[in-house]
C-alpha cells in the first residue's frame, strides 16, 4: 500500500542503525508518527479513501526527510523514521518540523480536499548506548505527549 518497509524490516533497520551509531559514537533519533484522527477518515470517507491517505502520508513523509533517513510503516496509520547522522537534538527537531510542514496543504482525495495532520514523538539519544526497545518507548511516550498537547505537533524526549 505505502511501498515502505514493514514492522519486521523496521526491527532489522533500527538494530543496524543502532549498531552504526554505537560503532561511530554517534547520536541517533527515532520518530513515531501517526495520522491524526485517521479513524474519522475511514468512517467518513471509507476505507479506499483511508488507503489513499496512508499512501499520500507515506509519500509526504519520505519527501520531507533526508535521503539517509529510514521511513517504515509499523501498522495501520503508525509510521517510524530512523534518523542517523545528527549532531544535536535541535537538528532532529528540524527534521520533525519539516515533516509537519509537509502536511500544511490538504490532500486531494476523490471526495475532495481533506486536511490531514500528524503527531510526532521524537526520541533523541546523544549517546548511542541505548537499545531499540528503550528508544522506541521514549518515542512512544513523546508521541503520547504530542497528542495530549493538541496533535499536529511533535514532542521531544531526550534519552541518554
Amino acid at each position: 500500500l505505502t511501498g515502505l518497509p514493514n514492522r519486521r524490516s523496521y526491527g532489522e533497520r533500527i538494530e543496524e542503525a543502532l549498531h552504526r551509531a554505537r560503532r561511530g559514537g554517534l547520536p541517533i533519533a527515532l520518530m513515531y508518527l501517526d495520522v491524526d484522527h485517521f479513524k474519522q477518515v475511514n468512517d467518513t470517507l471509507g476505507h479506499a479513501a483511508g488507503d489513499a491517505v496512508l499512501h499520500e502520508f507515506a509519500q509526504r513523509v519520505k519527501a520531507a526527510v533526508r535521503i539517509t533517513d529510514t521511513v517504515c510503516r509499523l501498522a495501520g496509520d503508525e509510521f517510524t523514521v530512523i534518523v542517523e547522522g545528527l549532531k544535536s537534538a535541535e537538528e532532529a527537531a528540524l527534521v520533525a518540523a519539516k515533516i509537519l510542514q509537509a502536511f500544511e496543504r490538504p490532500m486531494l482525495l476523490e471526495q475532495g480536499e481533506w486536511k490531514v495532520s500528524t503527531s510526532i514523538g521524537l526520541a533523541y539519544s546523544g549517546s548511542a548506548d541505548i537499545g531499540a526497545e528503550s528508544l522506541g518507548a521514549a518515542a512512544d511516550a513523546a508521541l503520547y505527549n504530542a497528542k495530549k498537547e493538541g496533535r499536529g505537533r511533535y514532542a521531544l524526549r531526550q534519552v541518554d
